[in-house]
């Protein structure tokens, strides 16, 4: 299986499984519980949409363990393969060593390019609402006349590949781009919530190069740029807003710990600065300006990770010569991407949408 150790992902016991279709029987009843709930909003399709497709996923996933999620999802690959099925673009799949998988949404292009690694908790697979995600975005720098090709790498899940497993792959990835031509200047890297961490893993082993896992290979000069939605930052928050016991985001404070619980299972104590970078003192990240050129993050205002987020600007800011800082008023964890999940028009569309375009528009321009 692409991306992911043969005989691990969706493995289940038979106790976990029967649990498992208990579920998934109760969705549609829940389902239409949450829409009745919010008849009141339903004069405000927006807002209905969202709170219906919010809190379904935050009920989802305080219901079953990893073994069941995984169970319960198809793998990344297979969901990319349907995807791009769906919307009649081309299906182009790069297998790398190190299980590494990189797929293509539309053609490949060795000019500009920007890598995707998607959200997750490092548990869960690519979901189709990212890649239509970023598919818009793509669509609509293309309009703008800025033609980009987008990679997404499909990394191996925990607790089939334990934590760094990914950062290995994310250098295959970066070292395959490079190498097919694309200048580190044309390359930018965008994530989400793990991804996020996935990305601060990668630039840190850049800077302090974990045992193990080698430097990128042709890295010659820092990378375009990278773009943080909603970062993953610590694996067991104590922030105030991740401990309010907020109804409003797509998850339980509760069970992002479990998940942080399942993460940490394998990550050695050197290893976990490298995937807590809250944790992390300001002298860790004085080298970020030679690895990356440009940083851009973004929070909700309320995302049960909005404190940490807030914590970690405040480093960003006093070692990051060109960092870029926003929260979104009313926004919820990967924000954007929720507004795809429940397929709303695109004139609906958060105000957070443009700002991730025109950042990275302006990525595209030729490097000064």
């Amino acid at each position: 299986m692409a991306g992911q150790k043969k005989g691990t992902y969706g493995s289940i016991s038979l106790r976990d499984l029967a649990h498992l279709v208990t579920v998934v029987i109760r969705l549609p009843f829940v389902s239409l519980w949450l829409i009745t709930k919010n008849i009141p909003r339903l004069g405000k399709s927006r807002e209905c949409k969202r709170t219906v497709g919010a809190s379904l996923t935050r009920w989802v996933f305080s219901k079953v363990n990893v073994a069941e999620l995984q169970k319960l999802s198809p793998n990344s690959l297979k969901t990319y393969k349907s995807w791009a099925k769906g919307k009649n673009l081309p299906i182009v799949v790069d297998d790398l060593i190190d299980d590494t998988t990189l797929v293509w949404i539309g053609s490949k292009r060795r000019d500009k390019v920007v890598l995707y690694l998607h959200g997750g908790a490092y548990v869960a697979p690519l979901q189709p609402f990212m890649l239509e995600f970023w598919h818009y975005v793509q669509c609509e720098l293309s309009k703008d006349e800025k033609q980009v090709a987008f990679a997404v790498l499909l990394y191996s899940l925990v607790p089939g590949a334990p934590y760094p497993t990914q950062i290995r792959q994310a250098v295959v990835a970066v070292e395959h781009i490079l190498a097919s031509g694309v200048h580190p200047s044309d390359l930018q890297l965008v994530g989400d919530s793990a991804g996020c961490n996935l990305i601060l893993g990668l630039l840190a082993h850049l800077m302090h190069p974990l045992d193990g896992i080698r430097p990128i290979i042709g890295l010659t000069a820092p990378l375009r740029g990278a773009y943080l939605m909603s970062p993953w930052l610590c694996m067991q928050s104590t922030s105030t807003s991740f401990r309010s016991k907020s109804t409003k985001d797509t998850f339980y404070a509760a069970d992002i710990d479990k998940s942080g619980q399942v993460v940490l299972a394998s990550v050695s104590d050197e290893q976990r600065i490298y995937l807590e970078p809250l944790h992390a003192p300001d002298s860790w990240f004085l080298g970020l300006d030679s690895v990356v050129e440009r940083l851009f993050m973004s929070a909700g205002g309320e995302e049960l990770f909005r404190d940490d987020i807030i914590k970690f600007s405040q480093t960003l800011s006093r070692v990051k010569s060109n960092f870029t800082f926003t929260v979104q008023e009313g926004g919820i964890h990967e924000d954007p991407m929720l507004d795809f999940h429940v397929k709303l028009p695109h004139d609906q569309l958060g105000s957070l949408t443009p700002l991730i375009i025109r950042w990275l528009s302006a990525g595209l321009d030729p490097f000064e």
